[in-house]
């Protein structure tokens, strides 16, 4: 399956989702936004088809509710976000990206030694 780039707010809605162990319908998802959050009942559904429509949630209706599942998991988005981000800042090159974290005092030497240890067990 092909996994596409979805917008801040439909992350939002799916880091919802992903945190629950089931269906979740769309008022559940207000439920769960909470009492700051601004948005209305309708833009919720309308996020929420968009993700339908991405192919990262599926929907199954009874009566007049929907209730929603993901269709692919938070690790695999993760891993689709990181070889995206990888490919465009670094040509593909891990080794360019650590090298950069390295320069910018992002990753230090208990991170590299992970790191190593890491690789070593592949």
């Amino acid at each position: 399956m092909d996994i596409v780039k979805i917008s801040d707010a439909e992350y939002e809605i799916m880091d919802i989702i992903w945190n629950e162990d089931g269906e979740v319908t769309a008022a559940d998802i207000m439920e769960k936004l909470g009492e700051d959050n601004f948005w209305k009942h309708t833009t919720v559904l309308t996020l929420a088809k968009r993700l339908v429509d991405k192919n990262i949630l599926k929907v199954r209706k009874k009566r007049r509710v929907n209730y929603y599942s993901p269709r692919i998991s938070r690790d695999e988005y993760r891993s689709y976000q990181a070889d995206g981000f990888l490919e465009e800042m670094y040509d593909g090159s891990v080794k360019s990206l650590v090298a950069s974290l390295y320069d910018n005092s992002k990753i230090g030497e208990e991170d590299l030694k992970e790191l190593k240890d890491w690789i070593r067990r592949l």
